[in-house]
């Protein structure tokens, strides 16, 4: 597994300074938190740092290195915004192929959600979210509910997303419903 100082001096160099102050933020955040909750903490935060890897390629660049991986299928609507993380965890294996697979998988998941969200999963989608510079109406209630109970800060945090989005007349990535669908099953213990 990488260092943290390898992977933060890899970010610091690959992204402008506010995203890596994000991605910054983003790794104490997910350590807290890990911390915390009893989940992996070094994994929190690699994943941390490394959540926004692809975030600033160029738009074309991006989708068309999306696209390569058949991550955006013919005839879907991506918001060609949310798919950094899915392309991230299927590039970073080649600079760092012993990133862990539930870091990858994070990563992937961490602006989408996806069925299936590991506690792991919750923890970098929450920190994400919730890191100090973000200031979004209902933050401070969704930090306090981190506390207690990471897939309740998640589903919290996809539904004031879903919301959002709509009320903006953006496009919700269908990965998204389906995510919020399935937390929200599994945290009132139904199962599909």
């Amino acid at each position: 597994m990488p260092s943290p100082n390898e992977v933060e001096s890899a970010v610091i160099a690959r992204l402008s300074r506010a995203r890596g102050d994000h991605s910054r933020r983003v790794a104490e955040t997910a350590s807290r938190l890990a911390s915390l909750h009893g989940l992996d903490s070094s994994g929190a935060v690699l994943a941390g740092w490394l959540h926004d890897w692809c975030r600033e390629l160029p738009r074309m660049e991006l989708l068309q290195r999306a696209e390569g991986f058949g991550l955006v299928r013919q005839g879907q609507h991506a918001a060609i915004s949310t798919l950094h993380g899915p392309l991230a965890a299927r590039v970073l294996p080649d600079r760092w192929p012993d990133l862990p697979d539930h870091v990858l998988q994070a990563i992937d998941r961490h602006t989408t959600g996806a069925p299936g969200m590991t506690r792991f999963d919750c923890l970098i989608y929450v920190s994400d979210l919730i890191e100090p510079g973000r200031t979004f109406d209902g933050v401070e209630e969704l930090r306090a509910v981190a506390e207690r109970d990471l897939a309740q800060a998640c589903l919290q945090g996809m539904e004031q997303g879903i919301a959002d989005l709509m009320r903006r007349g953006k496009l919700i990535e269908s990965r998204t419903i389906d995510a919020r669908n399935d937390l929200l099953l599994r945290l009132r213990g139904e199962v599909l």
